[in-house]
Order: structure tokens, then C-alpha cells, then sequence
């Protein structure tokens, strides 16, 4: 992934398919943002934040997934704030590897996020790679799991919804996961990223609610893949198992990692305001922001998941009415649509075609599948002005 970042970086003139940054000349960012940024700099100045995470955001974070579980669970999670969620996942893996060391097998899913890989071989973890079939919109079965799992298997990490399909899983796998977890004492860690970005019609599964409590859960999350403006402030929290604090806390503090004081107060602020939109609970720290800034952030949020889900809809039509677009997956949510070239190509060879293009994107190897045997899937990510996305679409 890495490899192709700094190839891309090499011509200024290529249309980037996978962009992640919100376009904030189209998508709104909500001035309350700036409002807050005012007011730490005001009385914290540009100072470290706390190890971990302010306690008032660490405190709010489990309040917050708490309430989302909408259960009666007793054990009490614990809650750290990082530099991003890829930041954090780190920690996390090594601290589950650390209860048992006899544990190291770490399922995967492919395709996925390309990260989860690096992460794993760099804990010292063994990966073991579930091949997805395209028939079930490349989610990964409950037999191939069942197939998958052992005594050996430390934990099943995995975006939900899926990265880079935008695919969402059901209710029912779920809960066959939670039973395997039982059954064989892994560890389940969901990257949920994009868990509030699904679309209208479909409704987020959390797992803590499935499973009936933290035990052998860690949920990631942060704000950077639904809110616009906010994919540069660098934070994310994870939730979960208790257990596992300890060795987070030591892993992290020999890493010297904290974040910077306005990360820790924007995530405070936006999961503050999520939490109200729900609940209708308003948090203290919302006491600095006038009625008309907290009503102009509901507004605009609902702007832009209307938006981007038009968005979506409209560049799966294209996409699947392009002539050299032989396959696409429609997203359940997130901002991206993963869709399959018409030609069938070597990683090396289909970066080319599309440089030559003008276009940079990732091939299938990035999201660990064989273009070989699966075909060119690449995704375009929506959160770009629509006629860019066209026009980047037309030199396919």
C-alpha cells in the first residue's frame, strides 16, 4: 500500500480514485469545529494532552458505547484515546497476545483493510486469511469461520462495515461470531470507522449489545471517515475488555505516543454531540456552544450522509454502466464502491494501466485479494465533487 502511495506521489497531475479526505468545498463542516478549536486554544494553548486520553472524553466514550449496547451490561469497559484508530490497534493486539502468549493466530478477511496485516506480522501475531467468496459480497462466511478458528486463535480483527466493500454484516453472523468467541476464548476486535455512516435503510449491529458484555471485545472508533474537516485531527478511541488496559497503558507509554490537547477536546466535542443526537442527553461540555452551533451541527451531518449517500448510489449507476467495468459491489454504507476492471491483471501492471490513465488507485493485492483468481478490484471513494468523480470515471 505504502509502495504505491509513494508512486503516486511521484506525478502531481494523477486523479486519485481513493482519496479519502472529505472535499469540504462540497461536504459542510460544522462551525461549531472552528468554535471549539477557538476555545482550546484560548485556555490550553497548543499544550500534550493527558496519557490516554482527557478523563472527561475516556469517561464520555464508554457512557456513549454504553448506551448504544442498549443492554443491561454489568462489567464496565475500559477506554483509551489514541492518535487513530490504526494507532491503536497495535496496543490492542500485542495486549491479547500478552494474556496468553500461546495465543498468536489472528484471522483476517479478504479482502480488508490492508493495515490489519502489517499490524499483526508486527506484533509478532500469525495471520490466518479468510478468502471471502464474491457470491456473498465478499463477507466472509459463518463456516469459514467455524473452518477458520482453533484453539490457537488469539482474535478475529475486522472492519464493520467491511473496508474496502462497504458491506454490513448481519445480525445473525454476529451472533455466530459471539458464540465462536465463547466456545474458543478469541478475542473479537472490530474496526467500526464506518459504523455511522450506513445508509437510511440500514441499521448498525453493535456487538456488545450481541455479546452481553465486554468480555473478549475491543470496539475502535473515531470520526475521521464521517466527518468532514476532521480527518487531519488524528484520534479515535478504543472500548472494551478491561483486562486488556494494563498492557495497553505499558506498550503505549514505552511508545511515548499521546495526543495533542485540541485532537483529544474536537473528539470530546463530536462524541458529545453524537451522543445528544441519540439520546437526547446533552453532555456538560456542550455548556460552551450556543443552541444555534449545536442545531447547525445536526443539520449539517444530516447534509452530508443525505449527500454522500446520493453520492453513492449515483457512482454505482456509472460504474455499472461503464463498458470497462466489469463487476460492482453497492456499499451498505461508508464512501467508498469497490468495482472490478474489465481486464484481469498483475498488481504492477494494472497501476500502470491506470497512471497511464492519469489515474491513481490501489489494485486488488492492496486489499489482500489475487487479481489473478479474483480479478482488478479497486474502489473510488464519493467524498469528492461529483463531476470530478465523473470525469476520473470517464478515463477508465
Amino acid at each position: 500500500m505504502f509502495d504505491y502511495e509513494k508512486k503516486f506521489l511521484e506525478f502531481e497531475d494523477l486523479e486519485r480514485l481513493e482519496w479519502m479526505d472529505y472535499d469540504t468545498r462540497v461536504f459542510k463542516m460544522p462551525i461549531i469545529f472552528k468554535r471549539a478549536i477557538d476555545l482550546v486554544f484560548e485556555y490550553h494553548r497548543l499544550t500534550y494532552s493527558d496519557f490516554g486520553g482527557i478523563k472527561r472524553l475516556r469517561e464520555l466514550g464508554i457512557e456513549y458505547e454504553k448506551y448504544l449496547a442498549r443492554s443491561n451490561i454489568s462489567d464496565q469497559p475500559f477506554s483509551f484515546i489514541g492518535s487513530g484508530v490504526s494507532n491503536l490497534i497495535y496496543p490492542v493486539l500485542q495486549a491479547v497476545f500478552n494474556l496468553d502468549d500461546n495465543k498468536r493466530e489472528v484471522i483476517l478477511f479478504s479482502p480488508e483493510y490492508p493495515i490489519f496485516h502489517s499490524v499483526v506480522e508486527s506484533a509478532k501475531g500469525v495471520p490466518t486469511i479468510i478468502h471471502s467468496l464474491r457470491d456473498n459480497d465478499y463477507l466472509p462466511t459463518v463456516e469459514q469461520l467455524e473452518n477458520a478458528v482453533n484453539g490457537r486463535t488469539a482474535a478475529v480483527l475486522f472492519s464493520n462495515p467491511n473496508n474496502p466493500t462497504g458491506k454490513s454484516f448481519s445480525r445473525e453472523w454476529v451472533a455466530e461470531l459471539v458464540k465462536l468467541s465463547h466456545r474458543y476464548d478469541f478475542f473479537i476486535l472490530s474496526d467500526e470507522i464506518y459504523i455511522d455512516s450506513l445508509y437510511s435503510d440500514k441499521q448498525p449491529i453493535h456487538i456488545a449489545e450481541v455479546n452481553g458484555s465486554y468480555k473478549n471485545y475491543v470496539k475502535f472508533f473515531g470520526p475521521s471517515k464521517d466527518r468532514p474537516g476532521m480527518t487531519g485531527i488524528r484520534c479515535g478511541y478504543c472500548v472494551g475488555d478491561k483486562r486488556l488496559l494494563p498492557s495497553i497503558e505499558r506498550i503505549q507509554m514505552v511508545r511515548n505516543i499521546s495526543n495533542g490537547i485540541i485532537s483529544d477536546y474536537l473528539l470530546l466535542l463530536d462524541i458529545a454531540l453524537r451522543y445528544k443526537e441519540i439520546s437526547g442527553t446533552k453532555h456538560a461540555d456542550l455548556k460552551y456552544y450556543s443552541e444555534q452551533e449545536i442545531a447547525d451541527y445536526a443539520e449539517t451531518i444530516l447534509h452530508n450522509r443525505n449527500l454522500q449517500e446520493r453520492y453513492n448510489k449515483r457512482i454505482v449507476t456509472k460504474l455499472k454502466s461503464h463498458p470497462k467495468i466489469k463487476d460492482v459491489i453497492p456499499p451498505d454504507g461508508g464512501n467508498s464502491v469497490f468495482f472490478r476492471y474489465y481486464k484481469d491483471l498483475p498488481a504492477s501492471d494494472f497501476v500502470k494501466e491506470y497512471m497511464n490513465k492519469g489515474l491513481a488507485s490501489y489494485p486488488s493485492e492492496a486489499f489482500m485479494l489475487d487479481p489473478m483468481i479474483e480479478g482488478s478490484w479497486t474502489r473510488i471513494c464519493v467524498t469528492r465533487d461529483i463531476d470530478l468523480l465523473e470525469r476520473a470515471i470517464g478515463k477508465i
